[in-house]
């Protein structure tokens, strides 16, 4: 699921994503990547894991949607559109979306990794 292009990596996310699958994720993003799951609340490690686990228990597909990437060396700059909507497992109407301003830094290994995953980067 890992890429070495960084505009790649909002369509790695969102293969792991919809395959529902936390450990996926979690390979998406470096040491110590963080989410911000709602604005002002950053997350990491384990707190993440479970941040990114409350979304797929949806059962919901995402659908992201690059918008721009700027690159600079090892960093890059993610603008990325995003949403989750349908009907939950437990009978809720879901209505989430965003446009994210995501950091991604480049590995020793080559592969591009979340350093900030801020879904709702715009608020």
């Amino acid at each position: 699921m890992t890429t070495h292009d960084a505009a790649q990596l909002p369509e790695a996310f969102m293969a792991a994503f919809n395959a529902g699958d936390t450990q996926l994720l979690e390979q998406l993003y470096s040491d110590p990547g963080v989410l911000v799951p709602r604005p002002g609340h950053p997350v990491t490690g384990t707190d993440r894991a479970a941040a990114n686990q409350y979304l797929l228990g949806f059962g919901l597909p995402i659908d992201a949607r690059l918008r721009h990437a700027y690159v600079a060396g090892d960093t890059a700059l993610l603008i990325v559109d995003w949403t989750i909507r349908g009907r939950a497992r437990d009978g809720r109407e879901i209505d989430l979306h965003g446009t994210a301003t995501d950091v991604a830094r480049q590995g020793s290994d080559g592969l591009w990794r979340y350093l900030i995953d801020n879904p709702f980067g715009a608020d």
